[in-house]
């Protein structure tokens, strides 16, 4: 089970992270100390469980498990904090459970607990190849194989398909890990690409490389570093 748990306290983050290492030693946890560093993990890396505390030096966790329920709605969210005024709106956003401190390890260990039962396995997961996009004024459920890319616009992502684009509002991050097992390649830290579509290599700029893609006349940047991947695939 792969755990994040937010805290501005390194010794709040300490405590829980052995706590639930001695329920579950098999746990891959990672930890934030703000919300903003948080939402950068989140770009790239997906969560089964979160702990997040409510204060976090002036931000609220509350707002926070609000946008990881946008960004990874799956995941399941524990509150772990000082504030016991808070239950209700836990209740609101289904959280899986609420852990007050100071910790202790048989309370934790029926979190935990909770969290294997809920957690969904892997190999239950849907066959699906639809995503769904905002048009604005309603939501299109599209197929995976119509989209060319995706790349980064301001802070929100711009999905392009021989028909048209739609602008949505959730990092590059999250369509890379939907779109892992879908023949999807991260070729720059701005473009996630369809490989069907990828139709050649070119000089792009200074010693760099492009590419072009059957249906688009854009051609992509590949980051140096994603390069030598990206050529082991064909």
């Amino acid at each position: 089970m792969k755990i994040a748990i937010v805290d501005d306290e390194r010794p709040a983050r300490n405590e829980l992270t052995y706590l639930i290492r001695q329920c579950m030693p098999e746990a891959e946890i990672v930890e934030a100390d703000c919300a903003s560093k948080l939402m950068q993990i989140l770009e790239t890396e997906r969560f089964d469980a979160l702990f997040v505390d409510i204060d976090l030096g002036g931000e609220n966790g509350t707002t926070l498990a609000s946008m990881i329920r946008g960004i990874q709605p799956e995941a399941l969210i524990v509150f772990a904090t000082a504030y016991g005024e808070y239950a209700v709106r836990a209740f609101e956003l289904a959280a899986t459970d609420y852990l007050l401190k100071p910790f202790d390890l048989e309370r934790v260990a029926k979190t935990v607990e909770r969290l294997r039962k809920n957690v969904r396995p892997e190999n239950q997961d849907l066959e699906i190849n639809k995503l769904m996009v905002s048009t604005g004024t309603a939501f299109l459920l599209l197929d995976v194989l119509e989209i060319l890319y995706i790349e980064t616009e301001n802070r929100a992502c711009r999905i392009h398909t021989r028909d048209g684009s739609y602008l949505q509002n959730e990092p590059l991050g999250s369509y890379e890990a939907k779109l892992k097992d879908k023949r999807f390649f991260r070729i720059h830290k701005s473009f996630l690409v369809n490989l069907e579509y990828v139709r050649e290599m070119v000089i792009f700029g200074n010693n760099s490389y492009g590419l072009r893609l059957n249906g688009s006349s854009a051609v992509l940047p590949i980051g140096r570093t994603q390069l030598k991947e990206f050529r082991k695939l064909f």
